[in-house]
């Protein structure tokens, strides 16, 4: 496979080793899968880094307690994929409870033979 290749299952097999890192707080898993220079756009529209992502895991301020995720889609062009993902979550973040569905918009790019998040979006979904 051409190191720039990226296919349909290289990011269904990304996605479950950041759901599956997330679940845990792997922030070793995490680090490796996302970017250095990671720009993400949270529910409030505040930007988070990959810094302020794992240090997230590292606090526990964001504790996942349960959750299961479906992938909706799935579009590659070139050396980049675009993954939405829906999940199912309850947890707390900074101590206060949060429960429900959340969509995932997640831009994934190959780096020698890794895949890696280098932007991404999530919102609740009503």
């Amino acid at each position: 496979m051409d190191k720039t290749e990226i296919t349909r299952e290289n990011v269904i097999e990304a996605e479950n080793k950041l759901f599956s890192a997330q679940l845990v707080s792997n922030v070793d898993i995490l680090d490796q899968l996302l970017h250095d220079d990671l720009l993400a756009v949270a529910p409030t529209g505040q930007i988070v880094t990959k810094e302020m992502d794992l240090n997230s895991h590292k606090t526990k301020t964001m504790i996942i307690e349960d959750a299961s995720t479906e992938i909706d889609d799935i579009k590659i062009t070139g050396d980049t994929a675009l993954s939405i993902v829906t999940m199912t979550a309850k947890g707390k973040v900074m101590g206060a409870p949060l429960e429900g569905k959340f969509r995932y918009f997640r831009v994934w790019k190959r780096f020698d033979d890794t895949l890696k998040v280098i932007g991404a979006s999530f919102m609740q979904l009503p």
